[in-house]
């Protein structure tokens, strides 16, 4: 894996409370950031997936009022 550094800005007193908590595990604020990157880039990952169900559900419902419709007439 590559790794590239980056600036950020963060709100201080998060920092702060964010270092002391590390303090507990040993770990380094760039480790927490990183893994807490990977969870967002997966959890968005498995929102899209979830959206682009609803949205072939609500597409197939459609479809089936549209053909209701037309055999009406």
């Amino acid at each position: 894996m590559s790794k590239i550094r980056v600036n950020i800005t963060v709100d201080k007193a998060n920092l702060e409370k964010a270092k002391t908590k590390l303090n507990l595990f040993g770990g380094k604020l760039s480790t927490l950031f990183n893994a807490y990157l990977a969870d967002f880039v997966e959890s968005m990952d498995k929102k899209g997936d979830e959206n682009i169900k609803i949205i072939n559900g609500k597409i197939k419902e459609l479809e089936d009022r549209i053909r209701k419709l037309e055999n009406r007439k």
